[in-house]
């Protein structure tokens, strides 16, 4: 599934987003280990760490595990705030993260 469909119908650009949930949903089922990569976001809002938190205890049910990665400090600040780095492992860097999985 791809995360944004764009279609042009009658001269009118239509972006279908999909969700993180059905995304990771997806992706539950053939790994154990998954790096949702937020390097480049600016913003999440609560329906997004929503989906986030449902699919990380759905991987935990599954023994697995979902890592984040972030590094705007914006961003970070907001994560921690909404007590979300308590459930997820936060990691800076790609690099980190990445690491973190394959020890």
């Amino acid at each position: 599934m791809e995360a944004i469909n764009k279609t042009i119908h009658n001269g009118i650009v239509i972006e279908k987003v999909n969700l993180i949930r059905e995304i990771l949903s997806e992706d539950m089922f053939d790994y154990q280990k998954i790096i949702v990569d937020l390097a480049a976001c600016e913003y999440v809002d609560s329906t997004f760490l929503g989906a986030l938190v449902y699919s990380y205890r759905k991987m935990k049910e599954r023994n697995g595990t979902i890592v984040l990665v972030i590094n705007d400090n914006f961003l970070s600040k907001s994560i921690v705030f909404s007590g979300i780095s308590s459930v997820f492992k936060v990691y800076y860097t790609f690099k980190d993260a990445l690491a973190s999985l394959t020890e």
